[in-house]
């Protein structure tokens, strides 16, 4: 049961219809039914997956609460414990999706020819991490540990947010999980306009986007130049837009039970270093390695280079967590690079740009800030990208020795798949969520449009249908294309 899907949508209506019908005590028991409904509509072999794995962080975290109040003797015990259920939680995880790739690389070894077929659990990668989170949280007494099984499991499987995020913390979404909710009109219209808003993102700008961005990276040996760079370019577009768009649904679903859940981007684009970037970008993943890996391996407490040292690690996690490829470990480990030059160069680049008047808080300082991060991060997109560390590297090399601007104007650019229309659609549809990300960081929109008279408020809903209808791209046989972070 795809988000971009009509099924979801009434799935996720009538679920909210039957949440407020109930009494607010068995609301959450409607919303575990739900959750474990739909996760078994992807396959219901994935469902032992999720009740084994939240069985066991759901036992290993009462059996340290036990450990604790014992006395010290005992909590030796419990930190081993912990570190068990930790390893045992990210083992199981990084086994299945890269146990494939230690195997071929054997088999290259020792010149055998042994395989085996694994499938990855939907949605693994982020309960899993709600797992050990909340282990951890238990373990540091942040939260007591859930008596009653079926809770947790509501807090490991909730479906909106189980198959490409945020990822949760218990302490943060488990008293609102649980308690009761009335229906709010107002908090109804803002979960409708954020779900309008990221199937708009989903459909009119990422998938149409993803057009040209699969035609060059498929057949990168036919494109150099602006068609490598164009695709580049198109690729992070597509990526915000469809990650982006898909937090908006997530959000809003969960919004119409009355369930806040954390924001994942902040205007990602308009940041002025690469760690600045990672804050705004999938904001939960990024607090998730700062929490539970950076500081617990010693963070910055430790002196320079062992900060640096760590992260790296906490990058290469990071790759290694989106998936099994040598693209992916080398687009976390130049993310972690990025951070570690930028700080220790941070005296000569000073005065570089001091010599060249560009250092300060004027225009023209945030500008050069933001145009080397924006690089920077594209550069990047280009390993995550690309369908091998080979296909990456001869496609930066035809992108820098097939120079092509002729390109903008005899029509060449367009027979990769998008013709000029499409090219305005994206560049307004991504102007359009520029100036919004913009205005909502110093205004609530939602509270603007709410003040309104209910005339306005149903032309913006119904345009916003129009736009979705009309501009919206379906894929083969008018099937909506699923989001990128399904994969991870």
């Amino acid at each position: 049961m795809s988000y971009v899907s009509y099924t979801f949508l009434l799935f996720a209506g009538g679920t909210a219809v039957i949440y407020y019908l109930v009494p607010g005590r068995w609301q959450w028991k409607v919303l575990l039914a739900a959750s474990l409904l739909f996760y078994a509509s992807f396959g219901p072999a994935f469902l032992p997956w999720l009740l084994g794995g939240s069985a066991v962080s759901w036992y290993g975290a009462r059996q340290l609460e036990k450990c604790r109040s014992k006395g010290r003797d005992a909590w030796k015990y419990g930190k081993l414990l912990a570190v068990a259920l930790v390893a045992c939680n990210l083992g199981v995880l990084f086994f299945l999706k890269w146990s494939g790739m230690g195997l071929a690389l054997l088999n290259k070894v020792l010149g055998t020819g042994y395989a085996w077929k694994l499938v990855l659990p939907l949605g693994i990668s982020f309960y899993t991490f709600q797992h050990t989170s909340y282990l951890m949280d238990v373990c540091r007494e942040k939260v007591r540990a859930e008596k009653n099984f079926f809770r947790y499991l509501l807090y490991a499987g909730y479906f909106p947010a189980i198959v490409s995020g945020p990822v949760n913390r218990y302490v943060q979404i488990g008293q609102h999980l649980y308690g009761g909710h009335r229906f709010c009109r107002d908090t109804f219209y803002r979960a409708v306009l954020r779900i309008l808003w990221g199937y708009c993102k989903k459909m009119v700008i990422a998938d149409r986007a993803a057009v040209f961005v699969d035609q060059v990276f498929d057949n990168y040996y036919m494109y150099r130049g602006l068609f490598v760079l164009f695709a580049v370019i198109l690729f992070s577009v597509q990526l915000y837009m469809d990650f982006s768009g898909c937090m908006d649904i997530v959000l809003g679903v969960s919004m119409l039970f009355g369930i806040p859940m954390a924001e994942n981007f902040k205007a990602p684009y308009g940041a002025s270093t690469t760690a600045e970037f990672w804050r705004r970008w999938h904001i939960s993943l990024t607090a998730w390695f700062r929490d539970y890996l950076y500081i617990p391996l010693g963070g910055s407490r430790k002196g320079r280079l062992r900060r640096y040292l760590n992260i790296m690690v906490v990058f290469g996690f990071c790759g290694m967590w989106h998936g099994a490829g040598i693209t992916f470990l080398v687009w976390g480990l130049l993310n972690g690079l990025y951070q570690v030059m930028g700080d220790a160069t941070v005296k000569v680049r000073e005065k570089l740009c001091r010599w060249a008047g560009l250092y300060g808080t004027g225009f023209g300082a945030g500008l050069r800030k933001r145009i080397t991060t924006v690089v920077l991060v594209e550069f990047s997109w280009l390993f995550f990208r690309a369908n091998g560390i080979r296909e990456a590297f001869a496609m930066l090399r035809r992108m820098v020795t097939g120079w092509n601007p002729w390109i903008l104007t005899d029509g060449s650019l367009y027979r990769a798949g998008l013709d000029m229309y499409d090219f305005l659609i994206v560049l307004t549809g991504t102007a359009l969520v520029g100036w919004v990300s913009h205005a909502s960081a110093k205004r609530d929109l939602h509270a603007c449009f709410l003040r309104q008279s209910w005339l306005f408020q149903g032309l913006v809903v119904l345009l916003g249908l129009a736009v979705w209808y009309l501009f919206g791209m379906y894929g083969p046989g008018f099937v909506p294309a699923d989001f990128i972070y399904y994969n991870f």
